[in-house]
């Protein structure tokens, strides 16, 4: 009977003091609240990063030629001083020229990739054109770039046609003036429910040369992939021979479609194309290569490691109010061990051992701090739905796991036992004698 005894002595010590128990329970409710959020919210947000990374890109490995390759380096100038004591400037040559090169991408790597790329699932080369401008009866169509593409461009990015058709080999044979566009774009240029299949679309480079190209196809809508909302798909031989500026073989970049999502083979995946790109472009040992290599998903990775750490700094600096609030609380029960200073005493004298009145003034601050914690998880819990229901980019990716509920309610009692220990063990060691002193 001793246990029940000493909670209901709990209780009614927080009774006593309503307001002061109220105020010490807040510090414990921001605490916990901050931190279930910030984890939620921090857990959300790295979801939301790495699924849209992994969309942006849909997993596939980009080859691009290198990006300051080749060409000679000038050395900073340097300052001498002359007989005459005067400051002169005298200017040092470059560094010895090597042989400068044009980093470039051509059907050879691609058709080398196709051939020996035994870890990889599909080759797209493509030529983008940056510099068009596209007009449709009189008005000019919100387009962000011109890719040139072939037939595999779908199966490399997972897309799908929604009505028409994409572009096929006859096109690319033909060099054909056919376009396929995204039907997001159709919605926003042309209209909802608009079929814009055999429009005529007027494409300009820089200002100058204009070509009329059909519109054969629309893509499937896809809201989680972005890249092709703006653009104009187009065979790549045609975009070669009438829009582009340079060589009529040049490639901007090559797609390639890794199926696998385990790092090691993706890895080898890389290794395997860096190989056969270094063979087929004469690259000796330690020779730098003229073309770079990236994995989309190693910048989903990377987007989620910085994510991890800024949740993890942000959920430390939310810990410092349960810092503070567990120290407001030791403080508040050192308070009360000296103004009950007299109801130890008359416990102590009725015949209380000193292990009731350590478990009644613990029971008190493990008391608070639950309370706190519970109410603060509450908190925490509708502060994370609500922002996960404002903001956008974390629509259906915040969630309050168990876990999270499990680490709130064990650091409340942490806290509390941690707070109310000292004070529950200084009041267990009042003298009856001395401490009934203070009843008179």
């Amino acid at each position: 009977m001793r246990r029940p005894i000493n909670l209901w002595f709990a209780v009614q010590g927080l009774g006593s003091s309503k307001l002061r128990s109220a105020l010490t329970v807040l510090g414990i409710i921001i605490g916990v609240g901050a931190v279930i959020m910030i984890v939620s919210l921090g857990n959300g947000l790295r979801r939301s990063t790495k699924e849209q990374m992994e969309v942006f890109g849909r997993g596939t490995i980009e080859v691009r030629p290198a990006v300051n390759y080749g060409g000679s380096m000038p050395m900073m100038a340097e300052v001498a001083v002359s007989d005459g004591g005067k400051y002169v400037e005298r200017q040092m040559g470059s560094e010895p020229d090597f042989a400068p090169q044009e980093p470039q991408i051509d059907p050879k790597d691609v058709e080398a990739l196709r051939l020996f790329g035994t870890s990889l699932n599909g080759i797209s080369p493509e030529l983008e054109i940056n510099s068009a401008t596209t007009v449709y009866r009189g008005k000019q169509v919100p387009v962000w770039q011109v890719l040139g593409v072939q037939d595999e461009w779908l199966h490399v990015y997972r897309r799908e046609v929604h009505s028409g058709r994409f572009v096929n080999d006859d096109d690319e044979a033909n060099a054909a003036p056919v376009a396929v566009i995204d039907q997001i774009l159709v919605k926003q240029f042309f209209g909802e429910g608009t079929n814009p299949i055999g429009q005529t679309l007027h494409i300009t480079i820089n200002g100058t040369s204009t070509h009329n190209f059909t519109i054969i196809g629309v893509l499937a809508s896809d809201k989680d992939y972005s890249r092709t909302s703006s653009t104009i798909l187009v065979p790549l031989r045609t975009a070669q021979a009438r829009l582009h500026t340079g060589a009529r073989n040049d490639i901007s970049m090559i797609g390639i479609r890794v199926d696998s999502r385990d790092p090691e083979e993706r890895k080898f995946a890389v290794a395997q194309a860096n190989t056969l790109l270094r063979a087929r472009h004469g690259l000796g040992q330690g020779a730098q290569e003229d073309f770079q290599i990236n994995d989309s998903l190693e910048y989903s990775e990377e987007m989620t490691r910085i994510t991890d750490i800024m949740t993890l700094v942000l959920s430390l600096i939310a810990g410092i109010s349960l810092v503070v609030g567990s120290i407001g609380l030791m403080n508040i029960m050192l308070v009360g061990v000296s103004e009950r200073t007299w109801e130890v005493g008359l416990r102590r004298a009725i015949g209380a051992r000193q292990g009731d009145i350590l478990s009644q003034f613990l029971g008190e601050a493990v008391l608070l701090s639950l309370v706190g914690g519970l109410i603060g998880m509450g908190l925490g819990m509708a502060g994370s739905y609500v922002v996960g229901m404002l903001v956008t980019e974390l629509q259906g990716y915040v969630k309050v796991s168990a876990d999270i509920v499990a680490i709130a309610l064990t650091v409340s009692t942490v806290v509390g036992v941690a707070s109310g220990i000292y004070p529950a063990w200084r009041a267990a060691r009042l003298q009856p004698t001395q401490a009934l002193r203070h009843l008179a």
